[in-house]
């Protein structure tokens, strides 16, 4: 008599077989690792220093002593006015009388009183403090986050923990996609974390700093975009900083190489070829200005234009639209090329 053996789960061996970590389970596991990071804490900590640092300054330039004493000067300005158009019309005229060239202008007509706004005197507003703060906080918000993406994928080249990971995760593009969508999210929640912390450090600002009736300021220009829009705006530059980051570090391998590329890029290609060749053309194509222009909705640099008449330097202006355009451009080869080195290339 024979009998068939039957297993507990006679399905095929395939499906048997170990299905591994979900992509969301990996990413988790990477998020967890970059939250772990010392450098992370020190990127948290300076990100609270710099806009603890930019809240102070914006309350001392808004206090209602320095505002009255600056109201003081603008008083005395205006009251000086007229005396310095009248100098100046005596001395056009000396000056016409002297060399008998009736053609002489020293500029007396375009001569005026400064207006509050000149002098920069406005009511100091929350929503105008925060705008201040989170424009000029938005380029370090980006290095914070290009720094994380880095260290993340860095650290484990340096350490060697990348090939043992690949052992158990042999799928080179799913393990590097897990990466850059941790460094995406890393640079996101650093520059959230930023923008709360301006966002209420100018709200106090603006409520210790209230000024009294005697001061007549008038109110600050109206947004051109809602608070919201331009926090958007530094979270999604943030984002691109960590992918390249990542992308830096698949490429280079080391965090400290992906730094010195970095400032030897922002030296070398952004402070001094982009300003110096072409006669400042070149600044249409610089990282910098098209930040800049996607930050401010526009931006403005000075190069050299040429017509048939001739060349002179002038005022060249970049949309808001070319400066996001070329950054997503500029992500999306540094990605790309951080996948196909990482695929292709062998792992210690």
């Amino acid at each position: 008599m024979s009998e068939n053996l039957v297993f507990p789960d006679a399905r095929p061996r395939s499906q048997l077989r170990p299905k591994g970590t979900s992509f969301p389970g990996l990413v988790g596991v990477e998020l967890r690792r970059l939250w772990w990071r010392r450098l992370t804490k020190a990127a948290l900590v300076a990100v609270v220093i710099f806009t603890a640092a930019s809240v102070y300054n914006a309350y001392t330039a808004s206090a209602p002593e320095r505002l009255a004493q600056q109201l003081d000067e603008y008083r005395h300005m205006v009251e000086q006015t007229p005396r310095m158009i009248e100098d100046c019309e005596k001395q056009q005229a000396q000056e016409r009388d002297r060399s008998g060239d009736p053609s002489i202008d020293f500029g007396c007509d375009q001569q005026k009183a400064p207006t509050l706004d000149d002098m920069g005197l406005v009511l100091p507003l929350a929503d105008t403090i925060s705008v201040s703060i989170t424009k000029i906080g938005a380029l370090l918000l980006a290095f914070v986050s290009l720094l994380l993406g880095a260290s993340l994928v860095g650290a484990e080249f340096s350490t060697g923990s990348m090939g043992t990971w690949l052992t158990f995760q042999p799928r080179r593009l799913r393990v590097a996609a897990s990466k850059l969508v941790a460094a995406a999210l890393g640079g996101a929640a650093v520059a959230a974390v930023g923008l709360v912390l301006a966002n209420l450090g100018a709200r106090m600002v603006s409520t210790v700093n209230r000024p009294g009736d005697d001061l007549q300021l008038p109110a600050p220009p109206a947004l051109e975009d809602p608070l919201a829009v331009l926090g958007l705006r530094v979270v999604a530059i943030a984002v691109g900083a960590g992918l390249i980051g990542a992308c830096l570090g698949l490429l280079l391998r080391h965090t400290a190489a992906t730094i010195g590329v970095v400032l030897a890029f922002a030296v070398v290609v952004e402070g001094i070829a982009v300003q110096s060749f072409f006669q400042g053309r070149l600044q249409r194509w610089s990282v910098l200005h098209n930040l800049e222009a996607f930050v401010e909705k526009g931006s403005t640099y000075f190069a050299e234009t040429c017509t048939a008449s001739g060349c002179q330097y002038g005022p060249q202006t970049l949309t808001y639209t070319h400066g996001w355009v070329f950054l997503l451009c500029v992500v999306a080869v540094v990605v790309l090329a951080g996948l196909v080195s990482f695929r292709r290339r062998d792992v210690a």
